[in-house]
């Protein structure tokens, strides 16, 4: 039986000097070894570099997770600091929890799990040093890797170049997967998701004009626009103007007078949390009443901690609701928030099932260190009964689901609805 995953013994070295730098540049020295049975966490206030995000308390630390010395190696990078380190954070946490439950239980069998998990600091200029180190250092059998879309982009071609399977479990670009065979996707992808919020806007929400305001810098905010703005057409709404913003901007106030001269009924705004409650909180400032509605990106308690009563009458898509009263959704929930004292993010979820279906795909295979019977197996991924769903993987190695509809009310998400995959 191997140890604990939460004790591990400290940072994977570096072995070339140039990921050295990185290490040091992240501001990630190694931890102090816990104490056995404790978790492996930092606390914001000692060396471990703090999350960016509002609510965090303790982070998990890039480094060895599980079984060192026989386990078979997997990678992760995530944003563990940046500036989406909440995303970061809540994955890992969900790997971690994942691959002890199923050592626990001996799940499918099979041999145990090393993970390697990698901070690239939400930085797309980490990616590449990262993938070197965990493709040729620690020789992985596959990545579960990124978070973002636009770091996924940079993380997806050296995968495929170098036959490595990646798996990102919450990059929702449909651009990730077209760059190889090796690249996989288990949440739904932005034409579902844009087509979720837009039916969700014409049909309950009873909006015919929408304006969009996203950040044009970013690949999964540019992306989810165009398809909201392809199936809101579709169903029969107007957008009404489509208005990207600038790199770290912070008034929003030039784009929001745009938006409101349109005279929209619906605000569709495709960004992430550290940006969704500072526009909310000056739209409504601005006159702006109307719904906003945002994706998946907007899964944070930092919307409400910085929009407040801004964000009521907001919703956004997302990949569950912990308020699903379905067993494997309780189940992952409590557990969740046993191991960690907190409640699981949409991020968790999906990162709890990308890693239970790698696993399975490993454990399946005669030779669990053959990097191709390893990306077989997750192509024939078929039914897989997840916390976010039922899950299968097309035939462009994309994951075909469903969708919920959350709102924002008093600080707490309700959940409304739920969409299905079907795009017109």
């Amino acid at each position: 039986m191997m140890p604990r995953i939460g004790e591990h013994p400290g940072l994977v070295a570096a072995t070339t000097a140039a990921l050295l730098a990185v290490t040091l540049l992240c501001g990630c020295p190694p931890p102090a070894a816990p104490e056995s049975g404790s978790p492996t966490v930092a606390s914001t206030s000692g060396g471990q570099a703090p999350s960016d995000g509002v609510h965090a308390s303790a982070s998990v630390q890039e480094g060895s997770y599980g079984d060192r010395e026989n386990g078979i190696p997997i990678g992760a990078y995530f944003g563990l600091t940046g500036a989406q380190a909440v995303f970061g954070q809540d994955s890992a946490k969900a790997m971690i929890l994942a691959l002890e439950e199923m050592e626990a239980a001996d799940w499918n069998g099979g041999p145990s799990i090393h993970l390697i998990l990698q901070d690239d600091r939400c930085k797309t200029e980490d990616v590449g040093l990262i993938l070197n180190k965990l493709i040729n250092d620690d020789e992985v059998v596959a990545v579960v890797g990124e978070l973002a879309s636009s770091l996924s982009l940079v993380g997806a071609p050296i995968c495929q170049e170098e036959g490595v399977p990646m798996l990102s479990p919450s990059s929702t670009n449909p651009e990730v997967t077209k760059k190889g065979d090796f690249i996989f996707q288990t949440c739904f992808t932005d034409q579902q998701q844009g087509y979720a919020c837009a039916k969700f806007a014409f049909e309950n929400l009873e909006a015919r004009r929408a304006a969009i305001l996203y950040p044009g810098d970013n690949d999964y905010s540019v992306g989810l626009a165009n398809d909201f703005t392809a199936a809101f057409g579709r169903l029969g709404g107007e957008v009404v103007l489509s208005q990207g913003w600038g790199k770290d901007q912070q008034d929003f106030s030039v784009e929001l007078d745009r938006a409101k001269q349109q005279e929209p009924d619906v605000l569709f705004v495709p960004c992430y949390y550290d940006d969704s409650g500072q526009l909310a909180s000056q739209a409504r400032k601005r006159g702006l009443d109307i719904p906003i509605v945002g994706g998946d990106g907007w899964d944070s308690p930092d919307v409400d901690a910085i929009g407040k009563e801004a964000t009521n009458n907001c919703f956004f898509a997302n990949h569950y609701s912990k308020a699903d009263e379905s067993p494997i959704v309780q189940s992952f929930v409590k557990s969740y928030e046993k191991r960690w004292g907190e409640a699981p993010s949409a991020m968790a979820a999906t990162a709890y099932d990308g890693v239970r279906i790698l696993v399975q795909a490993i454990r399946s295979v005669s030779d669990p260190r053959d990097r191709l019977a390893v990306r077989d197996a997750l192509a024939a991924t078929s039914g897989f009964e997840g916390v976010t769903g039922t899950i299968t993987i097309d035939e462009d190695r994309n994951a075909t689901k469903s969708a919920v509809i959350l709102e924002l009310r008093d600080g707490e998400q309700t959940f409304v609805d739920t969409v299905q995959p079907d795009v017109p």
